[in-house]
């Protein structure tokens, strides 16, 4: 079912054949469950899983359009349209002596699409290899420094951060780096694969709207430049190793930082 071949001196496994017919329908049908939690919301899950095995079994203009759907269905599920799309809050929020507050909850929308990577993931292995810790942590390093200085420090960890943390990790994170890098980087350098270069503009751009899709968390310039940076960071982890757990770990490595060690938010 999976072949490994070698790249840039490092084993990567991944499916040597298209999603067999079961592997297509079954898991589909179990993500039909996800209505039961969330709703309108979870119905689009097996929607989004069938985007993402669409890639993998289409060529040329059929992939393309492929990439463009699944990236469209994120959007959507994650806009707030889809009815039953409230915060769920697992414990009272975290809040500093200035009234900055951390929260323990999640929407269903980042969850129904974490969930379907998550499935998606163990059907199509991306492997943490060695050679991506470094850049990872160079990755994480630059924005949680440059945090230190233009926020200052604020170390923290209740059970509140430490359960946000978690829900960070598993749904926050496995989401966007799932429409970032699976979806709209990945698909931008396949369409643009002829061009070299374009693999460094185009982590630019998807970073630029990263930091775009942010503004309304970050509350003030200096914050702003930090998700630009970390950002950035995300997106060249994946130009330079092209794994997903490593852009998934780079970008909770510095959302666990901010959390326990940074003001949050300035």
């Amino acid at each position: 079912m999976f072949s490994v071949s070698i790249e840039q001196g490092a084993p990567v496994i991944r499916g040597a054949n298209p999603f067999s017919s079961k592997m297509v329908w079954l898991p589909a049908a179990a993500l039909c469950a996800l209505a039961m939690p969330f709703g309108w919301t979870g119905l689009f899950a097996p929607v989004i899983w069938l985007a993402l095995v669409a890639i993998e079994n289409a060529r040329g203009w059929k992939k393309a359009l492929s990439f463009v759907i699944a990236g469209l269905l994120m959007l959507v599920v994650n806009s707030g349209v889809i009815p039953g799309n409230d915060h769920i809050a697992l414990l009272a929020p975290y809040s500093d002596d200035v009234g900055n507050q951390i929260y323990a909850s999640f929407r269903p929308a980042k969850a129904v699409i974490a969930l379907t990577l998550v499935l998606f993931m163990l059907m199509r292995p991306q492997p943490l290899k060695r050679a991506d810790l470094p850049v990872m942590a160079i990755a994480i390093a630059v924005p949680v420094i440059a945090g230190a200085f233009l926020l200052g420090g604020s170390v923290k960890l209740t059970a509140t951060i430490a359960l946000a943390a978690l829900i960070n990790l598993a749904v926050v994170c496995i989401a966007e780096e799932g429409f970032f890098r699976w979806v709209l980087q990945r698909g931008l350098e396949t369409g643009l694969s002829q061009w070299k270069m374009w693999k460094w503009i185009v982590a630019v751009a998807v970073a630029a709207l990263f930091t775009t899709l942010h503004t309304g968390w970050a509350v003030s310039p200096a914050l702003l430049a930090l998700v630009g940076i970390a950002g950035l960071g995300y997106a060249l982890v994946w130009t330079l190793r092209g794994s997903f757990w490593a852009c998934v770990f780079t970008h909770w490595g510095v959302n666990l930082f901010h959390m326990t060690l940074l003001k949050y938010p300035f």
